[in-house]
């Protein structure tokens, strides 16, 4: 029996269809990716202000959109706080902030932000790398707040803000 071997180019079919598939695949991806820039630039559409005016023009029981209202307001203190410290906040970060900011008036945003970052358990390169500032800046930060937050010398800036946090 004889057998004949035949030599066949590769299919030039193959690569071009997985050309297209790539090429479909990051276009979806850049789609993806325009989506959540514009999310994260704030482009939310209608916002959470306009969304209130709406709750107040609707007629409805008195409870029920004192509720709506109050759940509205709170997103908007929330968002406005995320904005300030260029930060996604979590509710409980809203209201460390609050009682930090409570209990301490003299603090500038700045070192409210770096307060943060502490009871979050950032370590010193990291804080000093998000605010643009040297670990040895972020040292004399640190200990700049330890004062200015009437701390004892021998309690830490971290047990004070875990504490405050729980409280």
């Amino acid at each position: 029996m004889n057998t004949v071997a035949v030599l066949t180019r590769p299919s030039t079919i193959e690569p071009e269809r997985t050309i297209a598939d790539l090429e479909e695949t990051i276009a979806a991806n850049e789609e993806e990716l325009a989506r959540v820039a514009a999310i994260t630039s704030g482009k939310k559409g209608p916002g959470l202000r306009n969304l209130l005016d709406l709750i107040h023009a609707m007629d409805i029981d008195v409870d029920v959109k004192r509720q709506m209202t109050a759940a509205c307001l709170h997103l908007i203190e929330i968002e406005s706080a995320s904005r300030r410290f260029n930060t996604e906040l979590t509710e409980s970060d809203v209201a460390f902030l609050s009682k930090l900011e409570q209990k301490h008036h003299g603090l500038n945003p700045r070192e409210l932000k770096i307060c943060l970052f502490i009871k979050l358990n950032y370590e010193n390169v990291e804080v000093a790398r998000m605010i643009g500032i040297s670990t040895r800046g972020m040292e004399s930060v640190r200990y700049r707040l330890h004062h200015k937050l009437g701390i004892c010398v021998h309690d830490s800036i971290k047990g004070y803000m875990s504490k405050l946090a729980v409280a």
